[in-house]
């Protein structure tokens, strides 16, 4: 039986991701990831002229945020509107 058979399916996680692909995972536009990058809350490199983000960065970011407080909206029932 062959090696490559007894191997099992490695799933490879990104380490890099570039900006518009950074501005999609945490639902921000492509000016707030620069901004980011130069108060230095997400890591960033060069490779060949581009910007390319760390997503463990990313992840790191999100778990820094606040957590949101919402009221709870009230709405009339719909016979009493």
């Amino acid at each position: 039986m062959h090696e490559a058979a007894l191997v099992s399916k490695v799933e490879l996680q990104p380490i890099l991701c570039s900006i518009p692909q950074a501005s999609a995972i945490i639902g921000r536009g492509v000016g707030a990831i620069y901004a980011l990058i130069g108060d230095g809350k997400i890591r960033a490199v060069k490779s060949n002229g581009r910007t390319l983000i760390f997503v463990d960065s990313l992840r790191e970011y999100a778990e820094r945020l606040k957590p949101a407080v919402v009221k709870p909206r009230y709405r009339k029932p719909q016979r009493l509107r």
